[in-house]
């Protein structure tokens, strides 16, 4: 008998799952105290949770039985995800359960806004009548921005389609494929971008690129007039900024689900009073109906239970490998694939279409038993490599276990091949195609002193440690260009720590790599990438092992 413990109240489908299995035993232990809770969890295999839960590091060494936990939702951060994969416990959630419910609520949202329906129904209960008030914008004919191209993002356009709208999707992440797939027309350039459309939606992660992208700045370039909708994550928007931009006229109207701090407070300045007729805001409800609570449930449930049956499940957020099983040297093998995957990104122009990873010599012994699942399709360095190649855009948040699912869904094809290079004894290439260029990086463990290295970049040799922070350049093979950068770095207080250089002979052409003390801000790549000597200059910070 598998023994499950539910802690919160979950959509009854889900149960009604768990109940009928005849291998399980179900308790469900709602408002449990504390003392209770750490009872029953010394004896179960399974837990069933929300977001009210702690599963920390002494609840996991307490469950000693414990194989799986089930969060029923997407969102676990109350959840100590390396401690559970370091014991073991497999952690699945609920991503595409109300996907639906989400894009609905998109469209609910707007078309609020547009028809002013909540500010007609208020000023209609006070006993008005005033029709020429609430003056619309119908949807047909206008174009559509969608940022972020994901599930929610996808469906979204989809129906936007049919309401008979111009849909432009952004999304540096996508691929051309995904993007032809849907039917939409990609937008290359964001600022371009919102110049052109009449609604700007978000659908987009919280990142610490993505965290603010709506601010005074971007908020200047947005048509006269336009409507945003913010369904996604709270912190994507300066909610001053945009409050400023609608009492000023240049957005005619905002509608949001979610906020930078939940609750708002009293003083939220989209609450302000001047500018309610405007603007239409609801209290994160954007997974609130019984289908997607439903779905959510019963996807947890059905997975929870092949999960400790040892069947093919979906929706792991921890475990494409068992990690902790990896000798220490396919541990070091393992960050390093992942900062590959990280330069490649800072790298390559447009959004990769293809990863293909190949190694030589790796310590391999390990991998098989490594692997979680039969099903894995790809081996633990691959995945290491496909999560940095992400990372770049959507954050460190992802796991190993999403990194395949989300290359999936951004039609972005993963594969493993050979390599025969005889300078190393151990060699991983990693190739990240894009639309526009590929990108190749070499890279190896040394072995006196087991040290990361990246040895090859686009064909250039090079020789440095991936730690810290670095500016990455091409520029133009002639006299005087390594001094203008030092000079231009040292105006702006940028202390220089290692410089290393690769050229091509005959090719006219540079590579070049400077690791930098502290921070390289945007203003700094733009004023490089102006300088006539550079064909391209980027930067990269490379954090953690994991």
């Amino acid at each position: 008998m598998w023994k499950i413990l539910v802690t919160e109240k979950i959509h009854p489908s889900g149960l009604k799952e768990l109940r009928k299995d005849p291998e399980v035993e179900l308790l469900e232990k709602v408002d449990m105290s504390e003392e209770e809770f750490f009872h029953l969890v010394k004896d179960v295999d399974a837990l069933v949770t929300r977001s009210g839960t702690s599963i920390d590091k002494r609840v996991l060494d307490e469950a000693k039985r414990l194989k799986v936990v089930a969060r029923a939702g997407v969102g676990v951060d109350n959840i100590d995800l390396d401690w559970a994969s370091r014991k073991g416990v497999v952690v699945i959630n609920a991503p595409t359960g109300n996907t639906l419910a989400a894009t609905e609520h998109t469209f609910a949202l707007l078309l609020s806004i547009c028809r002013k329906l909540p500010h007609g129904f208020n000023d209609l209960a006070r006993g008005g009548w005033n029709r020429k008030a609430f003056m619309g914008m119908q949807l047909h004919g206008k174009t559509l921005l969608i940022i972020g191209l994901g599930r929610i993002g996808s469906q979204v356009a989809k129906r936007a389609e049919a309401f008979g709208m111009e849909v432009l999707a952004y999304d540096p992440y996508i691929s051309a494929r995904k993007v032809e797939e849907l039917g939409v027309r990609r937008a290359l350039e964001l600022e371009g971008a919102l110049a052109l459309a009449d609604v700007v939606t978000l659908h987009t992660p919280l990142t610490s690129e993505t965290k603010g992208m709506i601010d005074e700045r971007t908020l200047k370039a947005f048509k006269k007039g336009a409507i945003l909708i913010n369904c996604a994550r709270g912190g994507l928007v300066d909610e001053q900024a945009c409050a400023d931009a609608i009492r000023e006229g240049r957005l005619a109207g905002a509608a949001f689900d979610v906020f930078s701090q939940e609750p708002p407070k009293n003083d939220h300045p989209l609450f302000a009073e001047d500018i309610r007729d405007r603007v239409v805001l609801t209290p994160h409800i954007g997974a609130n109906t019984h289908e997607a609570q439903s779905a959510v449930s019963l996807i947890i449930a059905k997975n929870l239970l092949a999960a400790l049956k040892g069947e093919p499940y979906e929706h792991a957020v921890n475990l494409p490998f068992m990690e902790h099983k990896l000798s220490a040297s396919g541990k070091r093998f393992l960050a390093l694939a992942r900062k590959m995957g990280i330069l490649a990104a800072s790298i390559v122009a447009g959004a990769p279409g293809s990863v293909q990873f190949s190694m030589r010599g790796i310590p391999v012994d390990d991998v098989v038993e490594a692997r979680a699942y039969e099903y894995c399709s790809h081996c633990p360095y691959t995945i290491a490599a496909l999560k940095g190649v992400l990372e770049r855009h959507l954050g460190r948040g992802i796991s190993y276990m999403e990194a395949p699912l989300l290359a999936q869904e951004r039609g972005i094809y993963v594969e493993e091949a050979s390599i025969s290079d005889s300078r190393y004894r151990y060699l991983m290439e990693l190739k990240v195609k894009s639309d526009k260029e590929e990108v190749v990086i070499l890279a190896t463990v040394t072995e006196d002193d087991e040290k990361q290295r990246i040895v090859g970049i686009n064909g250039y040799r090079m020789d440095f440690e991936p730690s810290g922070s670095f500016i990455i350049f091409q520029n133009h093979d002639r006299p005087g260009v390594i001094g203008k950068i030092g000079t231009y770095l040292g105006e702006k207080g940028i202390n220089i720590a290692n410089f290393y250089l690769g050229r091509k002979n005959g090719s006219g052409l540079a590579f070049g790599v400077l690791q930098v003390d502290g921070e390289v801000d945007q203003q700094v790549l733009e004023d490089l990438n102006e300088a006539e000597d550079f064909v391209w200059v980027s930067s990269v910070k490379f954090e953690g092992d994991r």
